[in-house]
């Protein structure tokens, strides 16, 4: 009888810890910065830097201690590095160390030196190191998008909102009243002068109106256009659509404020509408005057040139004009991924095309709707641009009040007050949307 060997065990040795080697690379990055550092400050006479904040600063010590400071730092940048890359034990300890201690310095450094960029690096680095070593592979993967959003939009928010609690002084700069519990309505005092009369009218929310209704009457034509333009584009043949897309996205490659000269170029009094206007038919009307009625009255209307910029109608043509491309977009990426064999479904079961259209086609591409309207509302209400340009300071919508606290009334709470009702709007907007088209998806 055979006898079966059975082969010995084998074991399966671990990989490298992908975090720890992640940690390792970020660590020689920082040595990289420190000895870049280290190369400006004894070459500083050489190649005539341009000096940093922290080189100012060390510039008012020993030379030495810069030396010693760079030196130092790229050192233990490294010895960690090298020590996280062969996973020993005491890499890691050292290293979330170097994480926690740079994380305080970089808050001290800003509070004390005020270099923002510097800050925000060690900052940054030193948060995502402290991550790597703790193995968080959550917070690893989400550490960029949330750092971000929380140094460029939730500390603004914060600082607009502190601003928007002060007042404005004699001089222009921002002052607090006393804290007390008396005094806690003062600090809301801007917030109550946009809601209210100045000479018995409601001037800032006459602004508020016109602002609201031009982006909500640009939103609905926007989608009554577009719609059907991005509907007849889903519905074309493949080698079709690439490049109807591609005209739709044609616009983007010029700067939106040299489109919006453009239509200044178009719409004013000498523009190409008004020459032919004025010139070409009223020429025209004026050789027929004689043989008709019709010409002689067009030759009276043709004599004076349209009012067709510098009005509420201007700036309305040039938001159309500016936003449409961002309604065509997102519907027609939701058309594209529709079945259109239920549209065929609903007529085989006797559904006329409105039926079709209302009670499957637009119940289907609901959320790309909403989506679009939300893309074109908010950048519609907060306009600036195609107001102050088309508008020439006629026609005054909530950024351009925005903007005139700012730059020229030197009133910064009160345009920290705007700001913020302005985005109280829009984050209703996004609510409506999150709750219609989030419920629909």
């Amino acid at each position: 009888m055979s006898t079966i060997s059975i082969p010995p065990t084998q074991t399966m040795e671990a990989g490298p810890n992908l975090m720890k080697r992640l940690a390792a690379y970020l660590g020689w990055l920082g040595t990289a910065v420190w000895l870049f550092l280290f190369f400006r400050w004894i070459t500083f006479s050489s190649f005539d830097w341009d000096p940093f904040t922290v080189e100012l600063a060390l510039a008012e010590t020993s030379p030495l201690v810069a030396y010693l400071f760079y030196g130092g730092m790229a050192a233990l940048d490294g010895i960690i590095a090298w020590l996280l890359y062969k996973e020993v034990r005491l890499g890691s300890q050292l290293g979330l160390a170097r994480g926690v201690l740079g994380i305080a310095a970089a808050i001290a450094y800003f509070f004390t030196v005020g270099d923002f960029y510097a800050a925000i690096f060690l900052l940054a680095t030193s948060g995502m190191l402290v991550l790597l070593i703790g193995q968080k592979t959550g917070w690893v993967i989400n550490y960029p998008a949330a750092f971000w959003l929380i140094v460029f939009f939730v500390l603004p928010n914060l600082i607009v909102l502190a601003v928007s609690l002060g007042e404005r002084s004699l001089r222009g700069t921002v002052v607090y009243p006393e804290l007390s519990f008396s005094s806690i309505g003062t600090y809301f005092n801007d917030y109550g002068r946009f809601f209210s009369t100045i000479n018995g009218q409601y001037l800032y929310l006459r602004i508020l109106g016109r602002s609201v209704w031009l982006a909500f009457l640009n939103t609905a034509i926007c989608l009554l256009f577009g719609y059907p333009f991005a509907y007849w584009i889903a519905r074309q043949q493949q080698k079709y659509r690439n490049i109807l897309v591609f005209l739709v996205m044609i616009p983007f490659w010029t700067n939106f404020l040299v489109r919006t000269y453009a239509w200044m170029l178009i719409l004013r009094d000498s523009g190409l509408i008004n020459n032919f206007w004025t010139i070409t038919l009223h020429d025209l009307a004026l050789n027929l005057a004689d043989s008709s009625q019709f010409f002689a009255w067009l030759a009276g209307i043709t004599d004076h040139t349209l009012p067709l910029l510098f009005n509420q109608s201007a700036v309305f043509l040039g938001l159309f004009y500016g936003f449409f491309p961002f309604v065509v977009l997102p519907l027609y990426s939701n058309l594209e991924k529709l079945d259109w064999s239920l549209l065929e479904a609903a007529s085989d079961l006797g559904a006329n095309s409105w039926n079709s259209t209302t009670r499957v086609l637009l119940p289907l591409t609901m959320p790309g709707i909403v989506a679009a309207a939300i893309i074109v509302f908010i950048p519609s209400l907060g306009a600036y641009v195609t107001p102050d340009l088309l508008g020439g300071g006629k026609v005054s919508l909530l950024g351009n009040l925005l903007q005139q606290q700012f730059m020229t009334a030197r009133d910064w709470p009160f345009g920290s007050a705007i700001g913020f009702i302005m985005m109280a709007l829009m984050l209703l907007a996004v609510m409506i949307y999150f709750r219609v088209g989030g419920r629909e998806q």
